[in-house]
């Protein structure tokens, strides 16, 4: 099947991070972001702007970069830039905070950029924003560390994090790895790292732990971010959290701490620029003090929880939004954005392939008697169903309300489409378990192939739709397969 535009962006926002993480210093890695920014979203021009100032820039004539129009952008959030040569572009602005706040710039002509888009521009800014702080981190903590092998192991377990990052290792053993990683280079006993429950809920839940007492991970304990924890005050302040002395530590460290503790910091983490939860190390030497040194290092491993988290949390939402939230089937523009791919492809070595529209024939009844649960428990299982009957490349997907369409990749005419729509009608006719009822639900099914070349994705869905109702009209518990003009032939 072919790549879907989820993973496509996935996979720029990893070979973004590759770019602009292995960059020398932070001028080559802005320069390496905008060149890399401007081809994946096949701009004509890009630049990235610094504390108000354009610091990297492509695509512009020499000398002829418009700074004050850039800068404006970022400040008016106007939609349109000129650009010599080409005129007025379409542009998509993306910001991120932090002590050098910052905006990547893309203008490109012709059409606008679409939401998704917009998105992926926001999670390279954010990826920008994240390897600027670690350079300036690791910058930081080679003028501070007199010691070579102390910096030669932060580099290496910072190194070690970001390849777990990019190659999508196991989110729980990066957060894992970090939390040991910290706790080691700054050389305390303890360390923690919590995460909001939900948003602004103000109660975190802990996601990882070194050096502390047994806990279960089934049961993990949670704790109100207050001004009253060293996590709360992180959060609180978006900055690092520092404390020293016995009287001063949160009674969750006391519990979690393997004898007295005496010193803790922590710094804040986000998932895509906002505040969710914090890092946590801790100290039971009575004489613990933290140095600007220890502050620093403790923030780069933090950066590294957002990266991990802003990423997982990325390729979520980009699933969910291609996704039915339900069922899990494919969204509507998914399903039509790969039958386009696939109908381009079938037009390259002209084989044939078809599409189903189905639509349950009794769902509003069940709805409305046994209610919207019951309703979404019975789509759930229509959608095990229909996949069940399904081949290698095939794709089903939910449009909506009790209507799915699948699209059959490759067939052999109107009789092998023909025997799948079948298979499927069969199992939709078996009993199913809603709700303690045993309830029967026929579906009516839609058939539609292939014509000539140059069919469109929308077109062959309507034909299979008006094939639907034909069938619907014949009873329940049938298919139809569309035939030009307009009548409909076949039925079980």
């Amino acid at each position: 099947m072919p790549e879907s535009a989820e993973s496509l962006y996935i996979q720029q926002l990893v070979e973004l991070l590759a770019v602009v993480s292995s960059s020398p210093d932070e001028a080559t890695a802005v320069q390496n972001a905008v060149e890399r920014s401007a081809q994946a979203l096949e701009a004509e021009v890009a630049a990235a702007v610094i504390d108000g100032k354009v610091v990297a820039s492509i695509g512009f004539p020499p000398g002829a970069v418009p700074h004050d129009e850039i800068v404006a952008m970022t400040l008016e959030r106007r939609s349109i830039l000129y650009v010599p040569g080409l005129g007025d572009c379409p542009v998509v602005t993306a910001s991120w905070a932090g002590s050098h706040p910052g905006h990547l710039v893309l203008a490109r002509w012709g059409a606008p950029f679409q939401v998704e888009e917009q998105n992926l521009v926001r999670g390279m800014a954010r990826v920008l924003e994240l390897t600027l702080t670690m350079l300036r981190t690791l910058v930081a903590e080679h003028a501070i560390r007199e010691s070579l092998q102390e910096r030669q192991r932060l580099l290496e377990h910072l190194s070690a994090i970001q390849r777990a990052i990019s190659h999508r290792e196991d989110l729980q053993h990066i957060l894992d790895t970090i939390t040991h990683g910290a706790r080691d280079l700054v050389g305390d006993e303890i360390g923690l790292l919590w995460v909001l429950d939900e948003p602004d809920s103000g109660r975190a839940r802990l996601a990882a732990a070194a050096g502390t007492r047994p806990v279960d991970p089934a049961d993990r304990p949670v704790i109100d971010l207050t001004a009253a924890s060293p996590a709360g005050e992180a959060m609180v302040t978006d900055g690092v959290a520092v404390r020293h002395g016995e009287e001063l530590q949160s009674r969750m460290l006391r519990l979690l701490g393997p004898t007295t503790v005496h010193a803790s910091m922590a710094a804040p983490v986000h998932d895509s620029g906002v505040l969710t939860g914090a890092l946590v190390v801790a100290s039971c030497d009575r004489d613990r003090r933290y140095t600007t040194a220890d502050e620093q290092t403790l923030s780069a491993f933090a950066e590294n929880v957002s990266l991990a988290l802003t990423d997982a949390n990325t390729l979520v939402r980009m699933r969910q939004a291609h996704h039915d939230p339900l069922t899990g089937l494919a969204s509507r523009g998914l399903f039509l954005e790969q039958l386009s791919k696939q109908l381009a492809i079938a037009d390259a070595d002209g084989r044939s392939l078809a599409v189903l529209f189905l639509d349950l024939d009794r769902f509003k009844d069940i709805n409305d008697s046994l209610g919207h649960a019951a309703g979404d428990e019975l789509l759930t299982l229509t959608a095990d169903r229909i996949t069940a009957q399904l081949r290698a490349g095939d794709t089903a997907s939910r449009f909506g309300g009790d209507e799915f369409a699948v699209m059959l990749s490759r067939v052999d005419g109107p009789t092998d489409a023909a025997a799948v729509a079948r298979r499927i009608v069969h199992a939709l006719a078996e009993p199913m378990r809603v709700s303690d009822h045993w309830l029967r639900v026929g579906v009516s099914v839609g058939v539609a192939l292939r014509g000539t070349a140059g069919d469109e994705p929308a077109e062959l869905v309507a034909r299979a739709d008006l094939a639907m109702y034909e069938a619907k009209h014949r009873g329940t518990g049938g298919y139809a397969i569309y035939r030009e003009p307009s009548r409909a032939t076949g039925r079980e």
